[in-house]
């Protein structure tokens, strides 16, 4: 779970697909499902902000922002 009375780079460098609140904020963000955004978790194997977002590059759900 989500701390939210911890804040700062370690927190905001992560996605957690149990908190509803940051799956609709990455979900809108990058205008993909939740599905796709778990399989790009999957794929990561990580919940690392930037490598989801590489993840869902390379299955071709986003295009990589340059």
């Amino acid at each position: 779970m989500d701390n939210k009375n911890w804040t700062g780079n370690p927190d905001r460098d992560r996605i957690s697909l149990h908190e509803d609140y940051e799956v609709r904020y990455w979900t809108h963000k990058w205008n993909v499902t939740k599905e796709q955004l778990t399989e790009a978790q999957h794929k990561a194997q990580s919940s690392v902000v930037k490598r989801i977002h590489d993840a869902l590059c390379e299955l071709g759900y986003i295009q990589p922002q340059l």
